[in-house]
Formats: structure tokens, sequence, C-alpha cells
């Protein structure tokens, strides 16, 4: 039997115990195969936040950058649609920590302290934090609906995925070894004073509405752990002693294997469907300018729809009389895919090239990079390159599109990048990107919560034929204004 994969959503209370420093044999069991870190529950089932191509610079750690990224970008749903995990374990620390500010019409998860050393950061639209200890009415409202959506999604997208709600509270305690008795971590003086007891309050709120609406496992603890002076991640108030991860792992097994007693976890047999595969390329259209996409370069124009697809502008790039190569290229967002040089991809665009032998040089159109660190975007730092060439087409035509797909499976790498690429002189036009999951191309729709995504049509009573998820969005957008009173 192929090892049990598990997701986490939330933060190092529940990663923790996926690591060999706290528990030593973790892989004999299961394989953590995705971590979505300190992301609310609210930014989580919120739209993606656009930003212009940017560079994430700026005193920031490349673990912290793919925390930036994956809120603007909401990257975590395609992710588990990739990684495909049978387990999702939930934690609401970033939820009673962090709070939310709002962006745009969207919501990422307040680490403002944070985000504001890379300059991306004060290019978006930056509006109001909401948290819990000063808006409490308002957080909660949000934070329900935003459960509620998540929820849906979940049953409707990822049904054979079961999730777990890791119920823990926070700690003022720690002992301290020099004196031989218990300290406050809020009177040491490295980190702001909390109410633990207000935040553990909260946190029985969200578990208590979570298991009273929802069918889900919980991991519940019968005792109260200290923090530990001597944690790898340093003294903090979720930062536990050893006994803490040794009964998340023995809890979270028991789960699993009374899952399997009760042959709740036979291998799936997937039924072949006409469904379209999700695209993980955000803005694949152009239809919203260049946002979403990385590494812009001025020579690459967006044009408007040509009469047989009216509903995708055209990225368009006419190089002509140059004498040595200028690599002109644009990347979309990095997608988190983890791989391990198992998972195969499909790329697949409409491309028309006004004359072909004018594509000079090395007769690049497109490349595809994959790499370790979130903000690379140059060959030399990839750890797996694909360049697609005029000659890999087939029955290439001047100036008419043709659709051209093709299917490949990186090296061991963390992040994936497409996009359009010419070394020198030439006419081309792309349009409708698609980035999937899979060994073969679907039919092309546009991206997660992107404007025109085709979704099965289910009747709510009320809503009659309108799409579920659009309608369930409305809603929640409809109670955001009137929490926050938008006008």
């Amino acid at each position: 039997m192929s090892k049990i994969k598990i997701a986490v959503i939330g933060s190092c209370v529940s990663r923790d115990s996926f690591n060999s420093s706290f528990i030593k044999n973790y892989k004999e069991f299961y394989q953590c195969v995705l971590t979505q870190n300190h992301m609310s529950m609210i930014s989580l089932i919120s739209d993606p936040v656009p930003f212009k191509p940017k560079r994430l610079d700026g005193d920031i750690t490349d673990f912290n950058k793919q925390i930036l990224m994956t809120e603007l970008t909401k990257g975590i749903w395609d992710s588990l649609k990739i990684q495909d995990p049978d387990y999702l374990i939930l934690d609401f620390y970033p939820d009673v920590y962090f709070g939310v500010r709002q962006v745009g019409d969207s919501f990422i998860t307040d680490k403002t302290w944070l985000f504001k050393k890379t300059s991306l950061y004060s290019t978006l639209d930056l509006k109001d934090g909401i948290k819990l200890e000063k808006d409490y009415e308002k957080f909660m409202e949000l934070w329900k609906h935003s459960v509620d959506i998540f929820m849906d999604k979940m049953v409707n997208e990822f049904p054979h995925i079961k999730i777990i709600v890791n119920k823990i509270h926070f700690t003022d305690f720690y002992f301290d070894e020099n004196k031989g008795e218990l300290q406050r971590i809020s009177e040491t003086g490295k980190y702001k004073a909390i109410n633990v007891d207000q935040i553990n309050k909260w946190l029985d709120e969200f578990y208590q509405y979570f298991e009273e609406k929802y069918d889900v496992a919980v991991l519940e603890y019968n005792k109260e752990y200290h923090s530990d002076e001597r944690h790898i991640w340093d003294l903090f108030y979720v930062h536990y002693t050893k006994d803490f991860y040794e009964d998340f792992t023995t809890k979270l097994l028991s789960v699993i294997l009374k899952d399997l007693y009760k042959s709740k976890q036979q291998e799936i047999t997937k039924i072949s469907t006409n469904k379209p595969n999700d695209n993980l390329i955000r803005n694949s259209t152009f239809n919203r300018g260049n946002v979403f996409w990385s590494y812009w370069q001025d020579d690459f124009k967006i044009r408007n729809p040509e009469k047989d697809c009216l509903t995708s502008n055209i990225l368009s790039i006419d190089a002509n009389g140059f004498e040595s190569d200028t690599f002109r290229q644009v990347w979309s967002h990095p997608i988190e895919i983890n791989t391990n040089g198992t998972q195969e991809f499909t790329i697949s665009f409409d491309i028309k090239v006004k004359n072909v032998n004018a594509v000079d040089s090395q007769k690049f159109i497109f490349s595809l990079r994959a790499f370790n660190k979130i903000d690379h975007v140059f060959q030399k730092d990839s750890v797996w390159h694909m360049n697609i060439k005029t000659d890999d087409i087939q029955n290439f035509k001047n100036n008419e599109w043709i659709r051209f797909t093709y299917s490949f499976k990186p090296n061991r790498s963390k992040f994936l990048k497409v996009g359009p690429y010419l070394i020198r002189n030439g006419n081309i036009l792309w349009r409708n990107i698609k980035l999937e999951k899979g060994n073969h191309a679907t039919e092309w729709i546009p991206s997660y919560k992107e404007e025109g995504r085709k979704i099965d049509k289910v009747q709510i009573s009320g809503v009659g034929k309108n799409n579920k998820e659009r309608w369930l969005s409305k809603i929640f957008k409809k109670n955001v204004r009137e929490i926050l009173r938008l006008k």
C-alpha cells in the first residue's frame, strides 16, 4: 500500500510533527506532501490578489517569500489538486494571533510587520486590518462565513480528503532550568504580551463551530503542555515540550487506523469524466493585464481578442532587426509543485507566428523552468528546464492559430514557472495558456476564481441555475460588505 499523504493548513503546531527533529520515524507511517503556513481561514477562501510584476526583494527569507506569494495567489487550492492528500490537518493559530488585512476586495493574513520588508507589499491596495481583540464581532462573522464556504468547496471538490482539526491551546508557561521553576513567556519581553486565556477561549469557539456543524475528525488533548526553552524554533506560546509532538503522532495514527479498520481508507477508483482539469495559471487570458505575471518586459504587448475567440486577450511580441540575442521572456506566478520527479504536468497554449522562418537564433517560443527558490527565474538557477522551439510544433503554418500541448515530469523541485520566450527576432502571439496536472491536455478553462471559469452548475434552493461557487462567493462578499459596512 502506498504511504498515506498528509497536508497541513496552519502553523508549526501541526507541521512540526512531520519533522524528523521532533518525530524521528514519522516517514514510516505517512508523508507530509503539502503545508500552507500561517494562512487564516478568511484569506484561504478569498479571491486571489492581483499584483503587478515586481521583484520579490527585501530582507525576507525564502520561506516567508513563499508565504506572501501563496497568500496572494491562493495557490493552496491548486496544490491540493496536485498533491491529492488523504488527510488535511487544520489549526487556527494564524486566525487568533495575526488576524487578517483587507486588500482590495480580498483578504490576506495580517503579517504586515513581515510582508512590508519586500517592496511588492507596498504596491498592493492595502486597507484595514481586522483582529479578534479589536473587531471580535466582525472577525467571527467573516470567519464563520469563510469556514462554510471552505467546507462546501472541500465536500464538492475534494470529497475523499478527510479533515482533521488540531485542537491546540496556547501556553504562557515554560520551565526555567536555571531557576528550577515555571516562568511566564509573556513576562520575558521576547514577544508581545498576550492574554493566553482569552486566545484559548476564542480557539474553543472555533473548535465548537467546526464540530457542531461539520463531520470532521479532531485531535483532542487531555492535558496542558508547557513551552520548551530549548525548542529548535525558540521559546514561544505554541512551541511545546517533546511530549506534545509524541501525543500528536499517537492521536493522528489513531484516527488513520480507525479509518483503515472501518474500510474508509480504500483505494479510490477514479471514474473517467469529460471534465477539464483545473488550470494552474492565474490570468492565463491576460484579460486582467499583466497581473499575476512576473519579470514582465515591455516588448510584450497585450492585444484585443480576435473573432475566433472573443473571450481571451492575446499576448504578442514583434521583434525585428536584432543582430544579437535579447532574451525576451515573461513568467507566470510560481506554482508550488514539490515534485519528486514522478508527478506529470501538461502545458498547452494557442500560438500564431507571422512567419515561422523569421524566428531565428535558437527558435525558442516558450519555456518551462523548475526551481527550489520561489523568487528565481533564470535558467542557470533552475533544477529542471525545457525550452519549446518552433521545430517542436508539427503542422505549423504561417499566420494561423494552432494549439500546442506538451507533457513533462520536472525533476525534484518546489516551484514551477512557465512563460512565452523569444531569444531574438520574430512576430509571435500567445493566448489561452493552460498548465494542468496529468499526462494529457484537456479543454482550456480559466484558473481558480477567474472570470468565465466553467464549473458544473448545481441546484440550490432559492438559487435556480446559478453557479454554486459563484453564488457562495457573492453571498460571502455581500456579508463582508455588511460586516465591514462597505459602500
